[in-house]
């Protein structure tokens, strides 16, 4: 299938590309484009697993796995120190914002450790032995993949006692929204970019309260060790509240768009053929 191949040729050159990028020119950006680009990688994996019985997801996704946590340790406190610019005055938390700079530091030392050399030409064997299974994949396979995710979505949300009350459920239903979009944004979906209303209005909702719920829980592990002096700990309780205060708005904000999302109103897609433009547009 000539879509999935390329779409799995522009993820690889994206990450080959990123990976290959000076440590000096990393910023935060760089790290969420990674992640990102990995996430996608991840989508594409389950929709090659469901495909091929003989395809090894785990084996083969386990690298990229490594290098995806470690930047996620880099990017949750990247996202952190923005945040606390956004909720506190320049000069407060002066050791709070230190030993927070030092950690970040700390973890972005270990992200090159960990994506050195070695690692990165592993990589290049695991592109190479995926390439049979990509070009194997069918479009009656792809569409049963996206009738049968979408279904599973469906059911989350549908959930009579799912009322976002369980970061759990939340969360599962982040990741498994996350790898749908990304699996059907590749793939030539009828009228894909014709979106109903609200049809991506959840997803950014759930990736705004995911970013609240990450800081909320970091800053709770540090109020409870208690190795910060006292008035900065009742600083970051202050914090704490108001980034709550954000949780809850979003979560109200979830409640309203499931109704109004496509689970809930839009008729499955068929596959068609993609123009030429389309396919370089991946």
């Amino acid at each position: 299938m000539k879509t999935i191949q390329l779409y799995f040729n522009n993820r690889e050159a994206a990450i080959s590309f990123l990976l290959d990028r000076p440590g000096q020119k990393y910023t935060s950006a760089t790290f969420h484009k990674l992640r990102v680009e990995i996430k996608k990688l991840d989508a594409l994996f389950d929709l090659i697993n469901y495909c091929s019985k003989n395809f090894r997801r785990d084996k083969y996704f386990k690298p990229f796995k490594l290098i995806f946590h470690q930047a996620g340790k880099v990017r949750e406190l990247q996202l952190e120190e923005t945040t606390l610019k956004r909720y506190t005055a320049v000069n407060s938390l002066k050791g709070y914002r230190i030993n927070l700079r030092n950690q970040l530091l700390k973890e972005q030392d270990e992200f090159f450790i960990v994506t050195n050399r070695k690692l990165i030409e592993k990589l290049k064997t695991i592109y190479h032995q995926i390439v049979p299974f990509v070009n194997n994949v069918s479009n009656t396979k792809v569409n049963a993949y996206i009738k049968k995710r979408k279904g599973i979505i469906e059911k989350i949300i549908k959930r009579k006692h799912l009322q976002m009350q369980d970061p759990r459920e939340l969360h599962e239903l982040r990741k498994k929204l996350k790898k749908f979009n990304y699996n059907r944004k590749s793939l030539p979906v009828e009228n894909k970019n014709k979106p109903l209303a609200n049809k991506n209005v959840l997803p950014v909702l759930l990736g705004k309260w995911h970013d609240c719920q990450v800081i909320i829980l970091h800053l709770q592990k540090v109020i409870e060790k208690g190795e910060i002096n006292s008035k900065e700990i009742g600083q970051l309780q202050k914090i704490e509240q108001k980034i709550s205060a954000d949780r809850e708005l979003q979560l109200k904000k979830i409640q309203r768009a499931i109704p109004k999302s496509e689970f809930f109103i839009a008729p499955n897609k068929l596959l068609r053929p993609m123009t030429t433009k389309e396919l370089y547009n991946l």
